[in-house]
């Protein structure tokens, strides 16, 4: 996301909930997430594949963040500005954590249509999902914006485990100051990875991650929004 004075009245661009296609107009980022106007985001999750085994990157959000502030969350995610037409990972990449992979390094595994409904939000988005393998040590990334606080690795084997009972487990991180180990369970992370309406979105991704350890070639796809 953008560093503004107000970041969450950015102009985004509104699109065809049904169709799932732009539809040209703009909209505030709030009025989107007050009115269940759909729109587009990005993610990015990073992959790391140490000799102590695959991992999955996690940025922590800041504190001072509006909504779910102080969780491990998705490597990169953000809004789409409006009119910003191109190289739009790339941008929120290199916002939250410093990077601008090349797109031929990037797997893109599609838009994943995501609606959710809680404490007088009612978002609709489309998200693009990527998957970026990078064995860069974690403190190969910069925090610019304010609104990452630093990054964490988990143990794909973990990861995908806390997705159905809660653990209590080690992490490797990196604050920008200095390189950290914590203690974390399941309600250190973004609450809604574990709500059903991610489990399809999580299912991908993990099985995109495998694919590519495994034959170095990810053929999964998010499935199709229409």
């Amino acid at each position: 996301m953008s560093a503004e004075a107000n970041p969450h009245d950015e102009m985004i661009e509104e699109w065809d909930w049904e169709r799932a296609q732009p539809t040209g107009r703009p909209v505030s980022r709030k009025a989107a997430h007050r009115g269940g106007i759909a729109h587009e985001g990005v993610h990015l999750w990073i992959m790391r594949t140490p000799a102590s085994g695959p991992e999955i990157l996690f940025q922590h959000r800041a504190r001072t963040k509006e909504l779910y502030p102080d969780c491990l969350d998705i490597t990169v995610g953000g809004h789409v500005v409006y009119g910003h037409d191109d190289r739009k990972i790339q941008k929120e990449s290199f916002e939250e954590i410093g990077i601008r992979p090349p797109d031929a390094d990037l797997i893109d595994l599609g838009y994943y249509r995501y609606e959710e409904h809680a404490d007088g939000l009612f978002h609709r988005e489309f998200q693009r999902v990527y998957l970026l393998h990078d064995d860069r040590p974690l403190d190969g990334y910069v925090f610019r914006d304010g609104e990452v606080e630093g990054i964490f690795a988990v143990p794909l084997p973990t990861l995908e485990e806390i997705m159905s009972r809660d653990l209590t487990f080690e992490i490797e991180g990196f604050t920008g100051g200095r390189s950290v180990r914590r203690t974390v369970t399941r309600k250190d992370f973004h609450p809604l990875l574990f709500a059903p309406p991610m489990k399809v979105y999580m299912d991908v991704v993990f099985r995109a991650a495998h694919e590519y350890i495994e034959t170095g070639r990810v053929a999964v796809r998010m499935p199709s929004p229409r």
